[in-house]
């Protein structure tokens, strides 16, 4: 009975207020529409007018931003090529194109060849150099064309290209390349048959002189296609707690050492995935699900996969004339190149500033594009991933002032300016800017790895200062559990400094045993408050995946799974057989050089010679990589002394002069010491 009464009640209070509700809509309809005066259509007429000359104003400066970019970029490909023709870094004291462009000039060597590549084809075809020269043509036009393009069809290319956007411009490429594909397909099955005749008629002797002609010394630059290695661009991530991803950061270590250089995070995880089944348990399948993913795309690369356009020969070596030997003195082009590279540095910030308008204002829709990657890519010929990651830098670049003013004004090279992101804030930004200026990148780099992995292992309430300057860096991960069980990182009150370790002790025991009860309840408590991602090919991301579900357990998260993947490779890797030599493990497993990213064929290197008197105390002994040691050391390039590991002296690119270009003590910049004549003590030491 009481409960009829309150829905009789119910009943009552929703029929009032639907019948307020029908009396307010009534009155909202007989209300009379606002009326617009001429001064209030005059006032909107104005803000769109302002804000489409504001759009204009923006979309100009952008553009010629954009293009004062990419006359600097052809600049510097001009000097890369002679650079890359000419090995001139191995002069100045690097042994690896990798190394010299990202300690010297700050930009990845694959931007550098790139660049080169461009400026060789621009060469062969003076319509579009001119047209480019005229900014008619955008850098991503001038790429594509220069794909296909040859000296008697440029023009049309240079027509397609004015009548067409650049996505279209691109899919005729990719068009054309098909259809020389298979034409080339043809004539190679016709040349096999006119050879197999002339074996017959000849005896054997053909002449294949003709079809190598035509085959550069380099292919042309990949493409953003979302593709890597041939194969689609997969992107995969997993949640997981921070000490895993300390046992990641530790595993990728550790792959980098296993294959003698530095590899990025899909290298090392295919490397880790692949060691990972070598112990799976004896019932699991074999990467059954990798296998087939590779086989589907090795079919499809088969069928539709285009053979990659020969690019000219690069032009021969001329002996120098007149005022050529400045240009083909290595010094000389280091010069050029860094002056190049502080050019295109000086110009992407302000790209970078107006992009953010761009996205923050909407910009692009007042010229009729519905995204910002549509934008750019018609509008200002730069590929969307760079848009992104100048606009990255530059909202990151707004934490503080000092972090701004050495990004703007090219202090900061791109490759220090990327890897300073993830740990710069308002507070550290001037000890973190100073340090970047100190040392060398790859220095730059193991402390902010070292600084991030510290925070894994004991949580955000660690600084993200940099540590003291030439400290030790010991990873924080010390001792790992069986590769079967789970791990706890002990944590203490004190701030961990550099030096220091973090002990990792086990909770069951050893084999292939499934978790226990504890294990269970242990797991289910904690948080996933981190995430791992990477960008890999198809057939590593089915890798990694395979291997996870082998090494999974019923009812346990996927992120366990990935802690037994990372726990028993890095306990093989630990306890595999050391070299005999301790010096290489003292060193980390490295060439010592400043710079050098080399982690195989390293050789015992003694400071002082055992010609002149030295001996075979550790502390005169430093590991190097062969390259350094035959073509650096010996060749008097580089010049090495004092006392290991701590204050090694490092002279770079020494030259006639006996002047050193570049000095370091360890990895730490020593600018006093540049350009000064070599001392006794150096000499005597080599």
């Amino acid at each position: 009975m009481g409960s009829l009464r309150y829905k009789r009640r119910r009943w009552r209070r929703s029929g009032i207020r639907g019948a307020s509700a029908d009396r307010a809509g009534a009155r909202a309809r007989h209300r009379p529409p606002p009326t617009y005066t001429h001064a209030d259509a005059e006032r909107e007429r104005a803000l769109l007018t302002e804000r489409a000359r504001f759009a204009r104003h923006i979309d100009i400066e952008l553009r010629v931003a954009c293009r004062m970019e990419a006359a600097s970029r052809h600049e510097l490909g001009i000097v890369a090529r002679e650079v890359l023709r000419r090995r001139a870094y191995r002069r100045i004291g690097f042994v690896r194109l990798s190394d010299y462009a990202r300690e010297r000039v700050g930009l990845a060597a694959r931007t550098l060849q790139d660049a080169a590549w461009v400026a060789n084809r621009l060469d062969t075809l003076p319509r579009v150099a001119d047209a480019f020269d005229r900014s008619d043509l955008s850098w991503a036009q001038v790429r594509a064309i220069c794909t296909v393009a040859r000296p008697r069809d440029q023009d049309e290319w240079l027509a397609r290209a004015r009548d067409s956007t650049v996505d279209e411009l691109e899919r005729a490429v990719a068009a054309a390349r098909r259809n020389a594909a298979d034409a080339a397909d043809s004539d190679a099955r016709d040349a096999d048959a006119a050879d197999s005749d002339a074996r017959d008629a000849d005896g054997g002797h053909t002449d294949s002189a003709d079809r190598n002609s035509t085959i550069g010394d380099r292919c042309e630059p990949d493409d953003d296609d979302g593709t890597i290695d041939g194969e689609p661009a997969v992107r995969w991530r997993i949640a997981c707690p921070a000490r895993v991803r300390a046992l990641w950061r530790r595993a990728r270590e550790l792959a980098s050492r296993m294959a003698g250089g530095q590899l990025p995070a899909w290298r090392a995880a295919e490397i880790i995935a692949a060691e990972a089944f070598s112990g799976r348990p004896a019932d699991a399948s074999f990467v059954e699900r990798a296998l087939l993913a590779s086989m589907r795309l090795g079919g499809r690369a088969r069928k539709s996969a285009a053979v990659a356009t020969p690019a000219a020969p690069a032009p021969a070596a001329a002996a120098p004339a007149n005022d050529a030997d400045a240009a083909a003195d290595a010094f000389a082009l280091d010069a050029r190149l860094v002056a190049a590279a502080r050019a295109i540095r000086t110009s992407e910030p302000r790209i970078g500033e107006l992009l953010r308008i761009v996205v923050d204002k909407r910009v692009y829709r007042a010229h009729g594009f519905t995204s910002f990657p549509s934008y750019v890519r018609e509008r200002l010929g730069i590929s969307p991933r760079k848009a992104w990651a100048l606009l990255k830098v530059e909202r990151s670049t707004r934490r503080d002032d000092a972090f701004s003013r050495g990004y703007h004004d090219g202090t900061i090279s791109w490759a220090r300016a990327l890897t300073l992101l993830p740990v710069v804030d308002r507070d550290n930004a001037a000890a973190w800017i100073a340090r970047a200026e100190a040392v060398t990148v790859r220095r730059l780099t193991d402390e902010v790895n070292w600084i991030l992995e510290t925070r894994d292992a004991y949580g955000t309430s660690v600084p993200l200062d940099p540590p003291p300057l030439d400290a030790a860096l010991v990873p924080p991960i010390a001792q790992f559990a069986s590769p079967m069980t789970s791990v706890t990182a002990r944590t203490d009150s004190t701030t961990p400094r550099a030096g220091t370790v973090v002990q990792i002790r086990a909770h069951a025991s050893l084999g292939n045993s499934a978790p226990t009860a504890d294990d269970q309840r242990r797991v289910a408590s904690e948080v996933c408050d981190v995430e791992i991602g990477l960008v890999a090919p198809a057939s590593v991301v089915a890798l990694i995946r395979e291997a996870l579900d082998v090494f999974a357990e019923p009812g346990m998260p996927r992120w366990y799974a990935f802690e037994r993947v990372l726990q028993h490779v890095i306990t093989y890797w630990e306890a595999s057989p050391r070299h005999r030599d301790p010096i290489f493990a003292r060193d980390g497993w490295r060439c010592t050089v400043p710079g050098c990213s080399s982690r195989c064929g390293l050789h015992d290197h003694h400071l002082l010679y055992r010609s002149r008197g030295g001996g075979n105390e550790p502390t005169n002994r430093t590991a190097v990589c062969a390259a350094h040691h035959l073509h650096g050391i010996h060749t008097s390039t580089i010049c090495a002394w004092g006392t290991a590991p701590h204050d090694v002296h490092w002279h770079l690119g020494i030259g006639w002069t006996g002047r050193p270009l570049l000095a370091y003590v360890g990895d730490r910049r020593c600018p006093d010491e540049e350009g000064h004549f070599a001392t006794a003590e150096m000499k005597q030491t080599g």
